[in-house]
């Protein structure tokens, strides 16, 4: 049995409004400007890191988590350095929500794939939000890597 100190899973979270959403969505933007994954930049943004424990000993090798005190949203890295990858996570009141996010882009973004997936460049970055979830429990996805460079 797993326990998270710092975050609950995506299903009891509260629903995030717009502006948690795009400051959480900007903070990963934040963790991941020098090039490599940058967690000390969330944590003078004011997030947390989970504690994960399983059967009260904690777990080294569990998903790396952030919580804030202030925002409904989590962020999940997938490193503590190098190259990867900030995903905000965050339960939204209903799909329209995800609407409302991709609208304030001024329609400058591509056309979702099959998935409702929408994948785009944003600062050097490759970039992707998706709805996700269900329909009694709405929620989205934004992923941010690292930069990239053209060979």
């Amino acid at each position: 049995m797993f326990a998270l100190g710092a975050a609950p899973a995506a299903a009891e979270m509260r629903a995030a409004p717009v502006g948690e959403i795009f400051e959480s969505y900007n903070d990963c933007f934040a963790a991941t400007n020098g090039g490599t994954l940058d967690p000390t930049e969330l944590e003078k943004l004011g997030w947390s890191r989970a504690t994960i424990s399983s059967d009260g000993k904690a777990v080294e090798d569990g998903p790396i988590i952030y919580g804030h005190g202030q925002r409904a949203p989590i962020i999940l890295l997938s490193g503590t350095g190098g190259a990867g990858i900030c995903i905000v996570n965050a339960r939204i009141k209903s799909f329209a929500v995800f609407e409302e996010f991709t609208a304030a882009f001024g329609g400058k973004l591509h056309k979702p794939n099959k998935d409702g997936e929408i994948t785009f460049m944003a600062e050097g970055r490759p970039v992707q939000i998706a709805p996700t979830g269900s329909r009694d429990k709405p929620a989205m996805r934004l992923v941010v890597m690292t930069p990239t460079e053209n060979k």
